[in-house]
């Protein structure tokens, strides 16, 4: 499952995104060595919002606004959830308006640890679903749109420094865990039944009157597929273009 979810891409983007030779000149310089360090860059993920939402062709990385997720699969086998389902072209909007409560870099053990409030996401895409939600069977495809009033992540990472290229060192994730928790999840998926509004209708009321329990099952599933593509974005955006001197560079 390449989850929506994925309100936690940008959690990482701030560091992914922390200076160097290929990186925008637009971006504050965040020294390894500050006392303040931590201060600098929870800063720099307020400084980078606007290029977010464009965004940053120089690093590869997408547009965040709204940032669009291929294909989302999802496998559940719960008492509460039985099913397997496809998300087609998944939109997210809302993800560039975040708050960043805490983003600390322990240099000396190579550590990560985020934590970041998003205010409202807003999903919309296609999707294919078979199974049963609460014994109900759940049979369709079409399109979806779901939405969370508030978004709190907490993303923790360990890293390591290699030499890859030209003898420089460069960041490499080594474990990623993430967590989320959310507050007013609603979703409608229209096309269920192959159209039947009385059962589309009935389904879509067990979905919104269970959905947090729902989510409490898929959450597990969900960090899993956020901590994947948190992985797969600091890989491609800083394994293979800024070294570590540059992403932090030492005091002078």
């Amino acid at each position: 499952m390449r989850s929506s979810l994925n309100i936690f891409i940008f959690t990482f983007t701030g560091f992914v995104l922390t200076y160097g030779k290929m990186i925008p000149e637009y971006f504050p310089l965040c020294n390894r060595y500050d006392k303040n360090l931590n201060d600098c860059l929870l800063t720099a993920t307020e400084t980078i919002k606007p290029y977010l939402s464009k965004g940053i062709p120089e690093l590869k990385i997408p547009s965040f606004e709204p940032f669009i997720i291929p294909e989302i699969n999802l496998e559940q086998g719960t008492s509460a959830l039985n099913f397997k389902a496809t998300l087609i072209n998944t939109e997210i909007y809302g993800l560039t308006d975040y708050t960043f409560t805490r983003f600390d870099f322990d240099v000396s053990n190579l550590q990560f640890f985020c934590d970041c409030n998003i205010n409202c996401l807003t999903l919309k895409g296609n999707y294919t679903v078979s199974g049963k939600i609460f014994v109900a069977p759940i049979l369709g495809s079409g399109t979806f749109t779901a939405s969370v009033e508030n978004c709190n992540a907490s993303v923790y990472q360990k890293v390591k420094i290699e030499k890859l290229r030209n003898d420089k060192d460069f960041i490499v994730p080594t474990l990623t865990n993430s967590s989320i928790n959310v507050s007013g999840p609603k979703a409608n998926l229209q096309g269920l039944f192959n159209g039947n509004k009385q059962l589309s209708e009935i389904t879509n009321k067990i979905i919104n009157d269970n959905i947090n329990e729902l989510f409490q099952d898929l959450k597990p599933v969900l960090e899993k597929i956020m901590t994947e593509i948190i992985e797969d974005m600091l890989l491609k955006a800083i394994e293979g273009q800024v070294p570590f001197d540059e992403l932090y560079p030492p005091l002078p």
